[in-house]
């Protein structure tokens, strides 16, 4: 995979490079879909609708003033528990470059803090505003432990482009792994959006989020932030073999023991397919459906809601 394409840098900066793609599903391509700036309180809402309707999973870097204002705790589960990733885009979107280290160092940890308050565990990756590092920010980012992720392909919704100039945009930067970048934030996004989850799918492309977003211990961490009273949170891998193969966790911790109900949706009608271990795992073999299969995990203590655990189409492990 080549360097990802970022904005013109001014002289003296770097452009990010890539990082190398995993291997793909067998007999698909995947794509990293990626959204900027949010969260914003009805379009990214809508967002994960529309990515939840074509069994997506994406990531998605908030700038920590914005993630601030809009979102708490149960938000911020309710991406991950649909199998989205987290990564910083900064506290308040400057150019990183025009900062002194004190308030560079500043800038990040405090976005770092909003996710991790939020999330349970810190960020491990990092998109820097408007694309743009320099030697000195790129040293910074690798003390913070923070992998740094560009872009391949820029649908350039800031110039309201009509959906074919969007996709054209991406066609042209099109290869295997490749980065979409987008903004959770316009209307523009979401029709682009509709319509590149519609035509890539169409030709086999699957979705998933950036694995060097995803820390090893997000699971452990997740849990261990959950208090008596919180509503349950939970994850999902996909195999397909010859039947959809569900294996994934959920906890509760008001149900320590597990037993936690596995509700998929099968052609309109919710159905309990299995219940968590004590371990906090499940594994069981669903129905094959026409489309995207839907999960959730019934909360059976006090009356708060279920954990979502996302739409998922078929074709290989996701993590």
């Amino acid at each position: 995979m080549g360097w990802r394409i970022l904005v013109a840098m001014a002289a003296g900066l770097l452009v990010v490079p890539a990082l190398p793609a995993p291997a793909s599903p067998a007999g698909s391509r995947v794509m990293y879909l990626t959204f900027d700036d949010g969260p914003h309180p009805l379009f990214t809402p809508i967002v994960l609708r529309l990515l939840a309707e074509h069994g997506a999973r994406a990531t998605f870097f908030p700038s920590g003033q914005t993630l601030r204002l809009f979102w708490g705790d149960e938000e911020m589960q309710d991406l991950l528990d649909r199998g989205h990733a987290i990564g910083s885009h900064s506290w308040v979107h400057h150019r990183l470059p025009d900062l002194s280290q004190v308030d560079l160092e500043r800038d990040l940890t405090r976005a770092s803090a909003a996710i991790e308050a939020r999330a349970g565990f810190r960020p491990t990756c990092v998109r820097a505003p408007y694309g743009i590092t320099d030697p000195r920010v790129e040293r910074t980012f690798a003390e913070m432990h923070l992998d740094v992720v560009g872009w391949d392909a820029d649908p350039e919704e800031w110039s309201s482009p009509s959906i074919e100039e969007a996709l054209a945009h991406v066609r042209k930067w099109e290869e295997e792994g490749m980065v979409v970048l987008l903004h959770d934030r316009k209307w523009q996004t979401l029709a682009i959006l509709q319509a590149l989850l519609e035509r890539y799918a169409g030709e086999g492309w699957v979705f998933e989020p950036l694995p060097e977003c995803i820390p090893e211990s997000t699971r452990v961490e997740r849990s261990a932030r959950r208090t008596a009273g919180d509503s349950p949170i939970g994850g999902v891998d996909l195999v397909r073999v010859d039947r959809i193969y569900l294996d994934g966790w959920a906890f509760d911790p008001d149900a320590l023991e597990g037993g936690l109900e596995v509700v998929v949706n099968v052609d309109g009608r919710p159905r309990v397919v299995a219940r968590t271990d004590a371990d906090h795992r499940f594994s069981v073999s669903a129905p094959d459906v026409d489309g995207p299969l839907c999960v959730w995990v019934r909360n059976q203590g006090r009356v708060r809601e279920d954990a979502f655990l996302g739409c998922h189409e078929g074709g290989g492990s996701r993590g």
